[in-house]
């Protein structure tokens, strides 16, 4: 892990109320196997989670992927927590549950427009798809 990346981007969410970050900022230095599908038995490992993310952002029909932190600095030398991952465009729930299926999440629903967090709904007008891991 790039502790150095990790702890600027700790001090980046400390001051946003909206804990909404761009995949690539949050995998970028990051190899905690903890910030993401930690619950998992046979866990895929962080760069499965980053690159099916990464092919899913390069998808004509998806114009942005999100991490929603759940939890800025879960202790020291730990990466911050997600267990949402929010995909914004058309792309069909299933199809994103489809390439999803190897990263086993729990769920992958369409989000209510009042669900979505105000700054992706500031720059984007399409559907947000929310996929969620317990």
């Amino acid at each position: 892990m790039d502790i150095s990346k990790c702890n600027q981007l700790k001090a980046f969410l400390s001051q946003h109320a909206d804990l909404v970050i761009p995949i690539a900022q949050f995998f970028d230095g990051n190899d905690d196997e903890a910030s993401i599908g930690c619950n998992l038995i046979d866990y895929p490992g962080i760069p499965a989670f980053r690159d099916t993310f990464a092919a899913i952002a390069r998808r004509p029909d998806v114009e942005a992927v999100y991490a929603l932190i759940n939890e800025i600095d879960p202790g020291e030398g730990c990466w911050p927590f997600t267990d949402v991952i929010l995909f914004v465009g058309t792309a069909s729930p299933k199809e994103i549950e489809r390439i999803l299926k190897p990263l086993q999440p729990d769920e992958v629903k369409v989000m209510d427009a009042a669900e979505v967090p105000a700054t992706i709904a500031a720059r984007h007008h399409a559907p947000v798809l929310l996929a969620w891991w317990d």
